[in-house]
């Protein structure tokens, strides 16, 4: 659980390192959260949700990426089709440094 609150409370931090528990677990909370809220949230609420949302995966892919030993501009990747998934992939099981 303190991986997910790490998700949030590290929204802007670009720098340093996260292990692939620290990825992994809030990707998949929040997966299983949007499957189960679905279309309840709406509007100006889901909206902003979904850009804080946005911001931290950015932000944690970029530390995932330095654990890997790349460099934070390898999560542009992720606006490349496939390629967004295969890196997804990548950098879950990829052990860090």
């Amino acid at each position: 659980m303190n991986e997910f609150i790490s998700f949030f409370t590290n929204i802007l931090n670009f720098s340093g390192k996260a292990s692939r528990k620290e990825f992994i677990i809030p990707l998949v909370v929040i997966l299983i959260l949007s499957w189960i809220l679905g279309g309840l949230v709406g509007g100006v609420i889901g909206t902003i949700l979904a850009v804080i949302v946005f911001i931290s995966s950015i932000s944690i892919s970029v530390r995932r990426l330095h654990d890997c030993g790349h460099s934070g501009l390898w999560v542009l990747l992720y606006l490349i089709p496939i390629v967004n998934i295969i890196l997804l992939i990548y950098l879950c099981v990829k052990p860090g440094k």
